[in-house]
């Protein structure tokens, strides 16, 4: 049964549609020739639960997908229904169908566009069920961290378990590194690696050290507060919004690429490609790129240069390495109920179901086992494709256990450590919380301003974080005036008072 109230429903697919209508009648038949059994009250319908998710359609969609039919039939009584959403439109697929009024229950929740979301009444607060109908998720998750998808109050979602945490570091080809006896262990700031490339570049002279797309932002000791125009310092521990790109840090950064790219250790055709760096590491013309670093990071590196790598965690320019956790990172897509839900209380059981049962989640991710995954070890913990399947010809495995709600009750991929999730959980406790953590703002008021500043963040950024600008100085001055005149301060007065609001409300 496919339904039709928007172009979306072209590729939803219901899973064993027939078994909703029979689930009465078998566990009827199954009560036996007794008048008192026959004349007992009928089961309770099932309810239909329609999931959206992140993810393109594969081949065997239909099969997997009845098989999660039958487990959530058996363990709630709930028929299922999933909803892929690609990558690319999935923002206006999602306004369709929340707008549209389609049959949703389940749906992905992307932080920014939450308040809009929330303006709109088209998802549900999910304050009004968790703590009756989600314990497993309060339990699984922790109260602070699924309950820290907020904005004034309502709870729009929870968030995905996953490496949330941010430590940034360099990750450099490890053939180059060793052939040139580059002590790794030694980098600690972005000033150990100026004289790094300049070594590179002296025995290299046709590979660029850096492609430098990320040569600033990726270093955020700061609090981004959703969208950067307004941020608190000092990794979150600062109480005052302020301008990042008008801070003393920003400028370091900016004139020290730019001293990079003078040098010619940068990509000279930074700012203008399109190039993906771990792409140009394979080709051989690119030596190191910079990248939030996570437990298990280099099994990925590897696989994505096609050669070995190695990296190094880069600190502030004192050399102090910290681990961030604010409510953007642990808050990128959460999990949340739909004003269209016909049963919320339903929903939210079904969503506390998919955060504590390992068989949804090993289904959802990775398929069938025997079909679409084997076991590779006795512990039965570890899984890769069986044999004669590869990621070429394998009809289904999502690999998106990042966005899915709950991978650490999941099989882990052959490859990354057996204690992976273990190691996920140890980074994150282990991260500095920034102080507005469970604080997201609500931009309704600035929409106007906010799309001013885009445009001007636009013409400037790039050029000034890759160092391809010929006067540092004078081109940051235009951008902070543009800025001003765009909006900004307004932007971080509106930040900064629903943010004191929020302080004195806790």
């Amino acid at each position: 049964m496919y339904l039709n109230k928007s172009k979306q429903r072209a590729f939803r697919i219901l899973a064993a549609p027939l078994l909703a209508g029979l689930v009465p009648v078998l566990l009827l038949a199954g009560c036996g020739g007794s008048g008192a059994k026959q004349n007992a009250a009928p089961a309770e319908a099932p309810y239909h639960i329609t999931m959206a998710f992140l993810g393109a359609p594969m081949d065997d969609d239909a099969k997997v997908f009845a098989a999660i039919n039958e487990l959530t039939l058996r363990e709630l009584n709930m028929t299922f229904e999933a909803a892929p959403l690609s990558f690319g439109d999935f923002v206006s697929t999602l306004n369709l169908m929340l707008s549209g009024g389609d049959d949703l229950d389940i749906l992905p929740v992307y932080a920014p566009l939450a308040p809009g979301y929330i303006n709109a009444n088209q998802i549900a607060n999910l304050g009004d069920y968790i703590y009756e109908y989600g314990k497993d998720i309060l339990r699984l998750v922790g109260e602070d961290i699924a309950t820290s998808g907020s904005v004034n109050g309502f709870i729009f979602g929870v968030p995905s378990q996953k490496e949330s945490a941010s430590l940034s570091g360099i990750v450099m080809r490890k053939d180059i590194v060793d052939a040139l006896g580059i002590d790794v262990n030694a980098i600690h700031t972005l000033d150990d690696l100026t004289p790094i490339f300049a070594k590179v570049k002296a025995n290299y002279p046709d590979i660029d050290c850096l492609a430098a797309k990320n040569a600033v932002d990726r270093w955020e000791n700061y609090d981004i507060l959703t969208d950067r125009f307004g941020v608190l310092m000092d990794n979150g521990q600062s109480t005052t919004v302020v301008n990042w790109y008008e801070t003393g840090d920003y400028k370091t950064k900016v004139n020290r690429v730019r001293e990079w790219y003078k040098a010619g250790y940068i990509k000279l055709d930074a700012a203008t490609s399109t190039d993906v760096e771990t792409n140009l590491v394979m080709a051989g013309s690119l030596f190191a790129y910079f990248q939030p670093i996570k437990p298990g990071f280099l099994i990925q590196a590897n696989a994505q240069c096609g050669r070995e790598m190695v990296y190094a965690y880069i600190g502030t320019d004192d050399g102090k390495t910290l681990n961030n956790l604010n409510s953007n990172n642990v808050n990128f897509f959460n999990w949340g109920i739909a004003q269209n839900s016909k049963d919320k209380v339903k929903a939210m059981q079904f969503l506390n179901f998919a955060y504590s049962s390992p068989e949804f989640m090993n289904l959802l991710n990775w398929g069938i086992e025997g079909e679409h995954y084997v076991f590779v070890d006795d512990s039965k913990k570890v899984i890769d494709y069986p044999a004669g399947i590869n990621a070429a010809n394998a009809k289904y495995g999502r690999n998106l256990g990042w966005h899915f709600p709950n991978q650490y009750i999941a099989h882990i991929w052959n490859g990354l450590p057996a204690d992976i999730w273990e190691q996920y959980k140890a980074f994150n406790d282990s991260a500095l919380k920034s102080k507005a953590f469970g604080f997201l703002y609500d931009p309704s008021s600035v929409a106007n301003e906010l799309a001013a500043l885009a445009g001007v963040q636009a013409e400037y950024v790039t050029a000034l974080e890759t160092g391809s600008v010929s006067d540092t100085e004078k081109t940051l001055k235009e951008f902070n005036d543009k800025l001003y005149a765009a909006g900004l301060q307004k932007v971080i007065d509106t930040k900064q008072a629903q943010l004191d609001a929020w302080w004195a409300s806790r």
